[in-house]
């Protein structure tokens, strides 16, 4: 027994020494094949200068490079120390147990169409290895970040350290770099000072976090160390778009249920945000607070945001729903349902500088809000869309920075274009052109409720059905081509905001018509009347009498049927009224559908009579100023060429 044990003992130690002998050549083995690999997959050049052990285990890389195709060098470390395990090398594979990294530099480099790194985001998916080149993709989301996340757990060595990491970039005329002297991964932990410059800023940021590979768990926090926020850099210039905050923090725990599911959950915080971007909003948009407790499910044919998801900020809390799948129909679905909550809460947590016209507003009571969305993406026309905001003992007690029962009373009414205001006037009896409603003639009126609202004194503010047929219409012709907006909300746009257009401006919309509406801080009367006076119906050209007066000459009370449906037509679109005209001034052919659809549906609400529907004509006659602003017959574009609305209000 004791002749085979020294036997067996003396082959172990002849593979051991052989294995020693040719650990470098199969060190350089496993590199060169790797580093195909990823070549390969990359479209880029990965080469150093030396690669050999040091001691039993430990590997030595020097003058690590990847470099792009004609182009400067995207990453460069001067040395990477690395200690594997010697077994895994026979089986041709790198798992580390720690590593060093000296001088990493990521060099960012874009001049016009010349850059060193968007070869990395041309590459398709057929590239991959794994994949034949005619082989449609399979979206196993689960799958996918199944293999992410333990591709990163499993390569994270137990012990780091980085020396002089840098990060410079040199994109159109912008600079920034973001760098730190060292950083240490010890027992899981890490704690570094960065350094960010961004042109002429500079900033020292703390960064800390965790990553533990054994429970597939990561953090990181980033905060200031100073009295100058954390602001994002490079995206300040290049999308002139501010984000800022005090600190952040993000964590996240990874399991996979099984094969065919994977969950990520976690938590992330941000104290006091900023964000300035004039398509959301003029102001600095702030928050005290905003933090959300996450879970996102993956199966093979879909990615869930989980109901337990819950949203904070200020003072309000939410969980929203939302599932995007593939099978057996690509569709979206978002739901959110929050039965109940304090009013105060509410308008109290709008975020600062957003929703100015809220500012210091003091309510009582409770609201509640739901929105249910659902969305086939081959059957478009088959969308499901309710939403609405409920109120219990709900009241204003103070209004604050607008008071938006002053329609009641005369006012000025500043009218603006593109966001800037361009003229101001009287909407009360101290303008000569302002009217009562009992002083504008019903033809009129008929006319404008057909064509741009129907229900507008059955509703409270909003047509559900309206909303839905313009998130189809939109998604149809994948652009903001029907807004489904009610006189209400056309009324609050035109008084109330400044029309700046911005992806927030919609909401306030909704949220002061439904104040408005529910708290009857308007009778629908007055509303009608302000809207009939301030509407936009010609170039520099507001309400209805300084329209019949600039296309007929004449005082609105004296308005025909026909006179009133054209009136009617050109609200989408006043600018463009020179269209509707030839060079005599007289109404074009194309225009008859129109008259016949809006003369319809009157007669069928009894608004007009049938006589009078039978002998309507659509014949008008430019008298006014308008008549010296119509286009030459030559200038007309093609029939085809111009966008008319046809109104479609639901009765």
């Amino acid at each position: 027994m004791q002749k085979y044990s020294l036997i067996f003992i003396g082959i172990l130690i002849l593979l051991l020494m052989g294995l020693f002998t040719v650990r470098n050549t199969l060190l350089n083995y496993a590199l060169e094949k790797r580093t195909n690999v990823y070549s390969h997959k990359l479209g880029a050049g990965i080469s150093w200068s030396k690669a050999s052990f040091s001691g039993i285990s430990t590997v030595n890389i020097f003058d690590l490079t990847l470099l792009p195709p004609n182009n400067d060098t995207l990453i460069s470390v001067k040395k990477v120390s690395v200690r594997i395990k010697p077994f895994d090398l026979l089986r041709l594979r790198l798992r580390f147990d720690n590593a060093e990294l000296i001088q990493p530099s990521i060099n960012l480099k874009r001049n016009g169409d010349q850059s060193n790194y968007l070869f990395l985001l041309d590459r398709k998916s057929g590239d991959s290895l794994n994949q034949k080149p005619d082989q449609p993709a399979e979206k196993d989301y689960a799958g996918r970040v199944d293999n992410l996340f333990n591709a990163f757990f499993n390569y994270i060595p137990a012990t780091v350290r980085i020396e002089n990491f840098t990060v410079k970039a040199a994109i159109e005329n912008h600079r920034f770099s973001f760098g730190f002297p060292e950083l240490r991964i010890t027992d899981d932990r890490f704690n570094t000072l960065v350094n960010v410059t961004d042109d002429s800023l500079t900033m020292r940021w703390q960064l800390s976090g965790i990553l533990n590979p054994a429970l597939k768990k990561a953090a990181i926090s980033i905060k200031k160390t100073d009295s100058l926020n954390v602001i994002i850099p490079y995206i300040r210039q290049r999308w002139h778009t501010l984000i800022a905050f005090d600190s952040a923090s993000i964590q996240l725990n990874y399991h996979a249920t099984n094969i065919e599911t994977s969950h990520i959950e976690g938590l992330a915080v941000v104290y006091k945000p900023i964000l300035n971007h004039e398509r959301i909003s003029p102001n600095d948009v702030k928050l005290e607070r905003s933090e959300l407790t996450y879970r996102l499910n993956f199966g093979k044919t879909y990615i869930e945001v989980d109901s337990s998801t819950l949203v904070s900020f200020n003072r309000m809390s939410f969980n929203p729903y939302l599932k995007y799948e593939t099978k057996p129909n690509e569709a979206l679905t978002i739901s959110i349902h929050k039965p109940e909550f304090g009013a105060q809460d509410f308008f109290s947590s709008l975020p600062e500088g957003l929703f100015t016209n809220f500012e210091g507003i003091k309510v009582s009571g409770k609201l509640g809000f739901h929105l249910d969305f659902h969305y086939d993406f081959k059957q478009p026309d088959s969308i499901l869309f309710s939403s609405g905001l409920t109120s219990k003992g709900f009241s204003v007690q103070q209004f604050g920075k607008t008071n938006f029962a002053f329609i009641n009373e005369p006012f000025l009414y500043t009218a603006y274009e593109k966001g800037q205001p361009v003229r101001q006037f009287m909407v009360g009896p101290e303008n000569p052109d302002f009217r009562t409603l009992e002083q504008i003639p019903l033809h009129l009126r008929y006319a404008i409720m057909t064509s741009e609202d129907g229900q507008f004194y059955y509703h409270n503010g909003f047509i559900p059905d309206a909303i839905r047929e313009s998130i189809i219409t939109n998604i149809k012709e994948r652009r903001f081509a029907r807004g489904g907006s009610t006189i209400s909300m056309q009324l609050v746009k035109n008084v109330y905001l400044n029309r700046n257009k911005n992806i927030t401006r919609k909401i306030e919309e909704m949220l002061i018509t439904w104040l408005i509406e529910s708290q009857r801080m308007a009778s629908k009367e007055r509303m009608f009347e302000i809207y009939l006076n301030i509407i936009e119906t010609g170039p520099m050209v507001y309400g209805v009498n300084e329209a019949t007066r600039f296309y007929f000459a004449k005082d609105v009370s004296k308005l025909t049927l026909a006179e009133s449906i054209y009136l009617a037509s050109i609200i989408p679109r006043p600018k463009l009224f020179r269209y509707s005209f030839d060079n005599e001034g007289k109404l074009r052919e194309y225009l008859q559908s129109y008259y016949s659809l809006v003369s319809g549906k009157m007669l069928k609400k009894e608004w007009i009579t049938q006589e009078e529907f039978d002998q309507l004509k659509p014949e008008i006659e430019l008298k006014g100023p308008a008549r010296e602003m119509i286009l030459p017959a030559d200038s007309i574009p093609a029939f085809d060429e111009i966008e008319i609305d046809i109104p479609d209000i639901q009765f």
